[in-house]
């Protein structure tokens, strides 16, 4: 008898908790919608959300609806009588449209978490939209082709890539707006080939002039300011941070090499950090640790890495100012990846970074690997150093991606987010500041034109001048000829072919067929790579052309 009290007893109980659990509200978000549904840059924005009870008991007294844009509370509004179940009710907040890809969060009954649940764990819904130019702007924007240069780094973070990374930030910004971009790595390719120094505005601007380039955008990242607090045991760390960004640019005309409009922004953000340990910690994980690279020669920081470690390469220039790059390679001599051109002023020191990934991003294995130099001048490889790849894990490469400017970590990190806030805010003073140029800066390039002084570019017909040892097929014309990455060139199988003995301009051809395509990688002033669409055969001499559109 005392058995069965006490079975039922326990049953009841069992029903009376699955009775209150079934019984209580369950808040979740069902709808968010943008007044206007497409905004444009400047306009305020009405964001409203719908909030459903869908539980089976009313949610009694005010509860709360956060609004994060870009992971940042921008309001909270209250609900103030509660919501019975089965019930809906919309809230709104306004919101300054601000350039760029962003991402809303809405969250019901937070801040404050006061509404006890059937589930805690539906409560948000998140939204994806795209702020573009308005129609006006980009119609007078069109008739406008922009290049931006590496910007300067004088933040002294010790954060990487932040120069480059900002510029690529930049540029595809501008781009999702409707600007007219090149590719930073064009410009770059013809400074290389003209010997060109990116210290001198003038040297851009010529750059800039060989690109066809009507305004080029030059810049700083001023500063990069991080206080932090944080409770840490090793590298094991749990932090909060105040982050504060600033950085500047000026619009140049190419024409004239005048500076016709300078801006500057600035983006702060407070939270925890988003890294996976302490700051100062990561961010020495980028400093040379037992050996100094810029002594002298093409150095690494240590002989040996663990596997996933990034290796830190350096090179200090003794002679005259320059174009250098590093290469990778396997101890069997196989390419694997080009790090990045730097130009290195004389006693200057160039830094590069390995994430142990070759050019299709795979982790390399254990072994022996060589650094390569190449200088421009020379064209040719001036020194080399070898290092191991050890087997067994050193500090992972999410680490040291963390302080990459530019990977998708760092976007995801409290420096990210201010990075990002500002780099929002430049985009849309440059694009106010190119509206306002834009008028002179065209009737400047109009009055070269009738002079005959304007640049031109010549038929996009070339040949194939070399087959590289990495497979990649080099051609010889590029951005003087129009050529721009991702362009498509059928190489063709041709007879009667005739050359100018003066020139070596081909003057005239026939073809017998197509041999089949190729899509160019990169592109420099007189030359472009690229690499097979499909298996073929293909020679040094071999005609290529545009391919169909």
């Amino acid at each position: 008898m005392v058995k069965r009290l006490s079975l039922i007893v326990s049953l009841l109980i069992i029903l009376l908790t699955t009775g209150v659990a079934l019984s209580q509200p369950d808040l979740v978000v069902t709808d968010i919608s943008l007044q206007p549904q497409s905004p444009h840059a400047g306009q305020e924005v009405t964001i409203t959300a719908t909030v459903r009870n869908a539980g089976t008991s009313d949610a009694e007294g005010r509860f709360y609806v956060r609004f994060l844009m870009d992971g940042t509370q921008i309001d909270a509004p209250s609900i103030s009588f509660g919501l019975d179940a089965g019930r809906t009710k919309a809230v709104s907040v306004s919101w300054t449209a601000q350039l760029g890809t962003h991402t809303i969060v809405v969250e019901a009954d937070q801040p404050f978490d006061r509404i006890d649940e059937s589930n805690e764990t539906n409560n948000t819904k998140p939204a994806a939209f795209v702020v573009s130019i308005s129609p006006s702007s980009a119609s007078r924007l069109a008739s406008l082709k922009v290049a931006v240069a590496r910007f300067d780094d004088r933040s002294g973070s010790g954060f990487i890539n932040v120069g480059e990374g900002v510029a690529d930030e930049l540029t595809a910004r501008l781009v999702n707006s409707g600007v007219r971009v090149l590719e930073r790595s064009e410009l770059e390719a013809v400074m290389q080939e003209r010997g060109l120094n990116p210290v001198l505005t003038q040297d851009l601007a010529t750059a800039g002039q060989i690109l066809e380039a009507d305004l080029l955008i030059i810049g700083s990242v001023t500063k990069v300011n991080v206080q932090q607090v944080s409770f840490s045991l090793g590298f094991l760390s749990v932090s909060s941070a105040a982050v504060d960004v600033a950085m500047s640019a000026r619009l140049v005309n190419v024409y004239t090499t005048e500076i016709v409009k300078a801006v500057s922004s600035e983006g702060k953000e407070e939270g925890t950090t988003g890294f996976s340990v302490d700051i100062g910690k990561i961010v020495a994980l980028s400093q040379p640790a037992s050996t100094s690279i810029c002594t002298g020669g093409l150095l690494r920081d240590r002989p040996c890495y663990g596997f996933g470690e990034t290796a830190h390469i350096g090179y200090q220039n003794s002679g005259l100012p320059d174009w250098y790059r590093v290469d990778i390679y396997t101890s069997g001599g196989t390419w694997l990846k080009v790090l990045d051109w730097q130009y290195i002023n004389t006693n200057g020191c160039g830094q590069w970074f390995w994430d142990q990934r070759d050019a299709s991003n795979i982790q390399m294995g254990p072994g022996t690997y060589t650094a390569k130099l190449w200088n421009n001048t020379s064209s040719s490889y001036i020194a080399s150093v070898n290092f191991q790849i050890k087997p067994g894990f050193g500090l992972a490469i999410p680490l040291i991606d963390e302080i990459t400017v530019g990977s998708n970590q760092f976007d995801e990190t409290i420096v990210g987010r201010a990075t990002n806030s500002a780099l929002n805010e430049l985009v849309f003073k440059l694009i106010q500041g190119m509206e306002e140029v834009a008028p002179a800066v065209l009737a400047t390039r109009g009055a070269l034109a009738l002079a005959g002084e304007a640049p031109t570019s010549e038929a996009r017909e070339g040949q194939i001048a070399r087959i590289l040892d990495d497979e990649r097929i080099a051609i010889n014309i590029g951005a003087s000829s129009g050529v721009t990455k991702g362009d498509f060139f059928q190489v063709l199988d041709t007879t009667n072919l005739i050359v100018d003995p003066a020139t070596g301009k081909v003057l005239a051809y026939d073809v017998l067929n197509v041999k089949g395509e190729i899509v160019i990688t990169e592109v420099r002033d007189l030359v472009s790579y690229g690499v097979k669409t499909s298996d073929f055969d293909a020679l040094v001499g071999d005609i290529v052309r545009p391919s169909a559109p």
